[in-house]
């Protein structure tokens, strides 16, 4: 046997986790958002191809985490709620993860700059108008947080800043990009999303360079700038964990 043998144990792992998994990400990277009402436990049987009943077991983690709400009789179900979070224990976890955070910067870096230099190379016309209508909507949500900051503030800004990175992946052309980008945004917004109490008035900066590149098709500069948005990001949250 080698000693660089890549085999290892096999966790089993129960559907409802699997079924987590994919709630848990729709929601944020923002395809159902607060106020929403997630499809009927039926209806999400048969679009995941489960059991009913593995439906209702990952449903009823939701609702102990806090994620939905569910109402019953006529005119209820699974309704998504605000999130919340414990910014000091949020920072705390962080802190005892930072190998974790790393990872997920670093997977950042590599996935999304590959994806900006493809969207420069293959974009269509067409995708061009959707992502400036979306850095059009961050830049109005970060100005309305200033006048009256809230929580629902913060979760508009990351769910359109979600959709303009997974904008620029899907302009690729390429759903490996598009599941990769879509990975690496929930394995970073999940935890570190949870610390931002407000918007950074230079969170909107470079998506308008980032644009600008692909629109010019320019690969280089697409890749260049999506990097420095992404560490000064990095930089943010590692000057936060120093405190």
């Amino acid at each position: 046997m080698t000693e660089n043998n890549s085999l290892g144990p096999i966790r089993q792992i129960a559907a409802h986790e699997l079924v987590l998994d994919q709630i848990r990400r729709s929601m944020d990277l923002g395809q159902f958002r607060p106020g929403d009402r997630l499809p009927a436990e039926r209806e999400l049987a048969e679009m995941l191809d489960v059991s009913r009943t593995t439906v209702r077991t990952a449903v009823s983690v939701l609702e102990r985490e806090g994620r939905i709400a569910v109402r019953r009789g006529r005119g209820g179900g699974f309704l998504v709620l605000e999130p919340t979070y414990d910014a000091a224990e949020a920072r705390r976890e962080l802190k005892r993860n930072k190998v974790a955070v790393r990872d997920a910067f670093d997977y950042r870096v590599i996935v999304e700059t590959g994806a900006a230099r493809l969207a420069a190379e293959r974009r269509k016309a067409a995708d061009i108008p959707r992502l400036r209508d979306l850095v059009r909507r961050m830049s109005e949500t970060i100005d309305a947080a200033r006048d009256s900051p809230s929580t629902a503030q913060i979760t508009d800004f990351q769910l359109l800043d979600s959709a303009f990175h997974l904008g620029i992946a899907r302009a690729t052309g390429n759903e490996q990009l598009v599941r990769s980008v879509e990975l690496a945004r929930s394995a970073m917004w999940l935890p570190v999303g949870a610390i931002f109490g407000r918007i950074e008035d230079n969170a909107n900066d470079h998506h308008a360079d980032i644009l600008e590149a692909i629109r010019t098709k320019d690969p280089d500069l697409a890749a260049a700038t999506m990097a420095a948005h992404i560490d000064e990001t990095r930089h943010t949250i590692e000057s936060w964990l120093k405190r």
